[in-house]
């Protein structure tokens, strides 16, 4: 299973490298039909993947209740992608700041059963991490004239680093055999969300973003990876290991 996920990522991720990269040498408009069919399928299928795997979780106990909570965060940005595309923007940033609240809320519910394996260091580096991307945003934004439209989406990268936290810990209990590997693609899919913010930033407050923009590629690529993330999770019911925690499921209810 494992095997197939890995294709799977890596033709989704080149194809969808490819057809943007080239939409984009032909004609920018090409660029943003081609951008915004992929991101429809994709937003769609992840949501679709979600609610499917809330039905296999159960509702029951912190693991379910953090599953759902994941779902919402998906759901919300669903809508805002549909806001966007209709020059709603506004409306579209408060549904995607929502749904990084449920987002961080899933990160802390879902490492609540391994709380007294998480040391100190590792929240303290964890958050460390975070700190380049803050001096990178500040820099990029120094001397410039902003406008609100700019520090809203200077808020993107940063908000997206704040949830790197949860996601870098859970990412050390993965390389220590206590959680499986749908944490480590959740992880990889905040990083593509911080890349992709952090360009559109950039490339947007020097007039030189446009729909279809090729720093569109991670912020795609993130969806994938949260596709990944759920797929792999789906099958942790199907192949569990009794010596590892995360998988007692009485110990996350």
């Amino acid at each position: 299973m494992k095997t197939d996920l890995n294709i799977f990522l890596i033709f989704s991720s080149l194809t969808i490298f490819c057809i943007i990269t080239i939409s984009n040498i032909v004609n920018y408009s090409y660029a943003e039909l081609f951008s915004t069919i992929i991101n429809i399928g994709i937003t769609s299928s992840l949501l679709g993947l979600c609610i499917i795997n809330n039905f296999r979780v159960g509702i029951h106990g912190a693991h379910g209740t953090s599953w759902i909570l994941f779902t919402l965060s998906i759901s919300t940005w669903f809508v805002a992608e549909r806001m966007w595309e209709m020059n709603m923007s506004t409306y579209a940033d408060l549904f995607w700041f929502s749904g990084y609240v449920f987002y961080f809320i899933f990160g802390m519910m879902y490492l609540k059963p391994f709380v007294h394996q998480i040391s100190k260091q590792t929240i303290i580096i964890s958050s460390l991490v975070i700190l380049p991307i803050f001096t990178a945003v500040f820099f990029t934004i120094e001397g410039q004239a902003i406008n609100h439209s700019d520090m809203i989406n200077a808020y993107y990268p940063l908000v997206d680093a704040t949830m790197l936290i949860p996601s870098i810990i859970g990412l050390t209990l993965f390389f220590k055999g206590k959680v499986r590997f749908s944490w480590s693609l959740l992880f990889i899919g905040m990083i593509m969300f911080v890349i992709a913010d952090y360009g559109f930033m950039y490339f947007d407050s020097i007039d030189e973003y446009h729909p279809g923009h090729i720093v569109d590629v991670p912020y795609i690529w993130a969806y994938v990876m949260f596709i990944g993330g759920v797929v792999s999770n789906l099958n942790l019911f199907k192949r569990r290991d009794k010596n590892k925690r995360f998988n007692d499921q009485n110990l996350m209810k």
